[in-house]
């Protein structure tokens, strides 16, 4: 499933669900820049850095191929930035980056392993990604260079968190519920769901 070439409908969903995404980072975006940061800090952003994960998880817990979770963080960076994003062409280093590195996690497991733990992990291994060009680039948090320890180490924790959470299990959470309410038939999600059921229904007999 995971090595099969693109169809078109692969194409239209990774291009719907990065869409949606995209749209969802930009609302986000002003969210963190606007008010949470201004009132919670560094480390209040960190708490709901997570999300902007979620580009790359979606798309390839829905379709399970190669490449999906670089792709769709990706376009959904393109996306943001056309939203008019305050984080603008930095979103050209963000995507790409994050994106592999979710798409690493995926990798990890063959793209056979969709469980829980690659997820929560796919939605942890961007921050290695992210926290570095934040404090090192990014205009956004000029004083990230001179934090105490504790303070790099409690943001870090933070963005970990929140991506295992929101890009990870709660993506995970959303999409399965959609499967058992019917509304994913035809995806490879659903499709492994079935393959799953009818192997338990044998096991029983």
């Amino acid at each position: 499933m995971a090595d099969g070439r693109f169809t078109t409908r692969d194409v239209v969903g990774l291009a719907s669900f990065s869409a949606l995404a995209g749209v969802v980072f930009a609302a986000w975006s002003q969210l963190a820049v606007l008010i949470v940061y201004p009132l919670l800090g560094h480390l209040g952003t960190a708490s709901i850095y997570g999300l902007w994960f979620m580009g790359g998880t979606l798309p390839a817990y829905v379709i399970r191929k190669r490449w999906v979770a670089f792709a769709g963080e990706t376009v959904a960076s393109v996306v943001e930035l056309l939203l008019v994003s305050p984080y603008s062409v930095l979103l050209y280093y963000y995507g790409p980056a994050q994106g592999i590195m979710s798409e690493l996690a995926f990798a990890l497991g063959r793209y056979k392993r969709w469980g829980w733990g690659t997820m929560a992990l796919a939605g942890a291994l961007p921050v290695i990604a992210a926290y570095p060009f934040d404090c090192l680039v990014s205009p956004f948090y000029p004083a990230c260079r001179t934090y105490p320890l504790w303070l790099h180490l409690s943001i870090v924790s933070a963005m970990i968190i929140s991506g295992v959470l929101l890009s990870g299990l709660l993506v995970k959470s959303v999409v399965d519920r959609l499967v058992e309410a019917g509304s994913m038939r035809g995806w490879a999600v659903a499709e492994a769901r079935a393959v799953q059921a009818e192997a338990g229904r044998r096991g029983r007999a």
